[in-house]
C-alpha cells in the first residue's frame, strides 16, 4: 500500500520537473540527426520542391482519405483532389501531415 501511494505522489513531481526541463530546452536550437551540434533548420524553413522518385509517387496516399495524389505546382506539391489538401514537398521530402495539407487546402 505504501508503495502504491508513494509512487502515486511521485507523478506530479514527475510531471512538474519534466515541465521545467522542457521549458529550460524549448530555447535551445534543435540539433540535427547527425548530432553534429549544428542547428537543423525546421521544415517550413525548407525550399519547396525537389526530387520524388517515380516509385514514392506511386506508393504516396492521403493520410486523410488513403487515395491517390497528383504531383501539382511544378512539384511543390501533391495534391489530393477529392477534398483539396495539399501537401507540400520540402526540400524533396513529402510532408505528409494531415493538417500540412489541412493548412494548404484549395476549394474544390
Amino acid at each position: 500500500m505504501k508503495r502504491k501511494l508513494l509512487a502515486l505522489l511521485a507523478i506530479p513531481a514527475a510531471v512538474v520537473v519534466g515541465r521545467k526541463l522542457l521549458d529550460e530546452l524549448a530555447g535551445q536550437p534543435v540539433l540535427d540527426a547527425a548530432h553534429t551540434g549544428r542547428p537543423q533548420a525546421l521544415a517550413s524553413q525548407l525550399p519547396l520542391g525537389g526530387e520524388l522518385s517515380e516509385e514514392l509517387l506511386d506508393i504516396l496516399v492521403c493520410p486523410e482519405d488513403k487515395g491517390e495524389l497528383e504531383l501539382i505546382e511544378g512539384g511543390h506539391y501533391l495534391l489530393n483532389p477529392r477534398n483539396g489538401y495539399r501537401y507540400p514537398i520540402r526540400d524533396g521530402i513529402p510532408i505528409m501531415l494531415i493538417d500540412e495539407g489541412r493548412a494548404n487546402r484549395i476549394p474544390v
